[in-house]
């Protein structure tokens, strides 16, 4: 039973600033929630309840090490983002609490934590200054605003990151154990560890943005090249439609001359040969939105004159919103790796397209024929190239952005036709 006790009252108190504080924290690392504002609320209510209750009642250090854990990285889930990322805000956001508990603890005289054993401390400054200094903490990092950005870093980088912190939590749980060191000793050791991981932190920070500089640098240079195809295109479209008019009297002419003579089969090929001269620059896709008009098109044109098929079909809503770097990564290399294996099929050359909306719901599915073997490993597409090292970024990255959405993927490579269904919850 919890005997509420002064120490007891001023913990729960103080702990509401310090899950607070932790909600400042997520607020920092992730941009979109997944869940409506009221279950995000609940959630970290639901936190507050479990971390004090197991406090108060067990207060056993390594039983609350690991439900404050796990129970910040269950919150990192309400949050749309990466796996790694959840993993290394989970880590991250433990290692602040414990150093600035710790250095709160051991500034009031307690040293010796018995990390299998019931905790007696019960310093009412402690308790509140432990969470103050977590709220000042929170509220230092939300002054970053790269760490937001959801960048598809290499595993390699999450790893890097992800070494200190643990490292620190290790260290930290090994000071619980030490005996004979001084208050000043171990105020040292935390500050240390603190400040260390503040400088990873700002590592992240810096990484994030020039990742993202970087992604945004060969967005724009991809999507200018994406408008000026597009505006080729209208050219093109206005320049037939002008030798069009030019040359109408002319065609009129000479149509009228083969029904003079009862001729209906040359009139109506003659008509098909002004059709198709006009038909072969018109734009493929206008869904109305530019991203998706300029990246399809200028990818499928060539295609189109090459004789492929093309058939795409949108069902998109007026007001469709979504990021235009997260959708060319989705598209762009979906069309990519259409081109490249229709480009290898010697007959029934098609690509089709079906984008849809609905729901909540974005649904992109592409089909085209294949002829070599697709290559899985661990039940994902893998690059068929010999250079794996510099191919397959297109394929990771639409995994990258998937995860991002808590999106799924589904491919059939049956009859031939290699067909391909993403699914991305966009609200």
């Amino acid at each position: 039973m919890i005997s509420f006790t002064l120490y007891n009252l001023t913990y729960l108190l103080s702990q509401a600033l310090g899950v607070f504080a932790i909600y400042k924290l997520m607020k920092a690392f992730f941009d979109d929630r997944m869940v409506k504002k009221t279950i995000e609320m609940v959630s970290f209510v639901a936190y507050y309840v479990v971390t004090s209750s197991v406090y108060l009642i067990l207060n056993i250090p390594i039983v609350n090490f690991v439900v404050n854990f796990l129970t910040t990285f269950l919150l990192t889930l309400l949050y749309r983002s990466s796996i790694k990322k959840k993993a290394f805000v989970s880590v991250m956001i433990y290692v602040f609490g414990f150093c600035t508990e710790m250095l709160a603890v051991t500034l009031t005289g307690y040293i010796n934590f018995p990390i299998n054993d019931i905790n007696s401390y019960n310093s009412i400054y402690g308790a509140v200054s432990a969470n103050v200094l977590l709220f000042i903490v929170s509220m230092t990092v939300s002054g970053f605003k790269n760490i937001k950005n959801d960048n598809a870093l290499p595993k390699s980088s999450w790893i890097a990151l992800l070494i200190v912190p643990v490292l620190s939590l290790f260290i930290l749980a090994m000071l619980f154990g030490f005996e004979g060191l001084s208050a000043y000793d171990v105020a040292f050791s935390v500050a240390a560890i603190l400040t260390t991981n503040f400088t990873v932190f700002f590592l992240f920070d810096r990484v994030a943005k020039l990742y993202r500089e970087r992604q945004e640098s060969a967005l724009i240079r991809q999507q200018n090249e994406y408008y000026v195809n597009q505006l080729l295109l209208v050219e093109e479209l206005h320049e037939a439609s002008g030798k069009l008019r030019h040359d109408i009297k002319n065609h009129l002419i000479t149509i009228n001359s083969y029904l003079d003579k009862n001729d209906i089969g040359e009139a109506k090929k003659h008509i098909s040969s002004i059709i198709g001269a006009y038909q072969n620059k018109i734009e493929i896709v206008h869904t109305g939105f530019p991203a998706i008009d300029g990246l399809i098109n200028s990818k499928l044109q060539s295609a189109y004159d090459a004789g492929i098929k093309i058939n795409v079909k949108t069902s998109l809503p007026s007001d469709f919103c979504f990021s235009s770097f997260d959708l060319t990564v989705i598209l762009g290399n979906l069309l990519d790796n259409a081109m490249q294996a229709v480009a290898l099929v010697e007959e029934n050359k098609f690509i089709d397209i079906r984008m849809d909306c609905s729901k909540g719901m974005l649904i992109v599915k592409m089909s085209n024929p294949f002829k070599t073997v697709v290559k899985k490993e661990n039940g994902k597409i893998i690059t068929s190239k010999a250079d794996k090292e510099n191919h397959g970024f297109g394929l990771r990255n639409i995994d990258e952005i998937l995860e991002k959405y808590n999106g799924t993927s589904k491919t059939d490579t049956s009859n031939g036709i290699f067909t391909i269904t993403t699914a991305l919850y966009i609200e």
